[in-house]
């Protein structure tokens, strides 16, 4: 209880001295009390920091975080809170960013197209770490948008500079999907 609602202030002195004014306030009081218990449970509910058990349970739902049998309330508080703060925001910059993480900078190609589809080709020298990159993009990427991703492969353009004899001595799933620039 935040603070303890007293009607009586609110009438003016005069009718204060009226004994049915005061009876009034009585029998009103307590219902005007519940509401204001009633409002302030939902203003904390509206914060993960100050939410309560029914409230966090809500949470977890949404986000799918499981507590454990022996999590208290603060527990499950913070696991909800640091899922949340994953989760956002949804910015160009940042999913770049964390890309970069994850691939190094020359790692990945992203490009966002007009029609809501979102291109992520991660580079054969970070394919180890391709499996994060489409939990990230599951995790970060809005509902409306559609994720293309794949490896980037190596491409024609590169193979100029091989000499026909160093070509001949791979294969084709060696030249398609292995890191060639150290192999001259």
């Amino acid at each position: 209880m935040i603070r303890e609602v007293d009607l009586l202030s609110y009438i003016p002195d005069f009718l204060r001295e009226y004994m049915e004014m005061s009876m009034i306030q009585k029998v009103i009081q307590p219902e005007i009390q519940t509401i204001e218990d009633e409002t302030e449970v939902l203003f904390n509910n509206q914060f993960i920091n100050s939410s309560d058990e029914r409230n966090i349970k809500r949470y977890e739902t949404m986000i799918k975080v499981y507590p454990h049998s022996g999590d208290t309330l603060e527990d499950r508080r913070f696991k909800v809170l640091s899922k949340w703060n994953r989760m956002i925001p949804y910015t160009r910059a940042t999913l770049r960013k964390k890309l970069s993480m994850l691939c190094g900078d020359d790692g990945f190609y992203m490009e966002i197209k007009p029609q809501k589809i979102i291109v992520v080709r991660v580079a054969l020298k970070s394919k180890r770490s391709f499996s994060e990159v489409a939990e990230l993009l599951e995790e970060f990427t809005p509902c409306n948008m559609v994720i293309d991703l794949d490896l980037l492969y190596n491409q024609h353009g590169l193979l100029k500079q091989y000499t026909h004899k160093q070509i001949a001595a791979w294969t084709h799933g060696h030249i398609r999907n292995e890191v060639l620039n150290n192999e001259k």
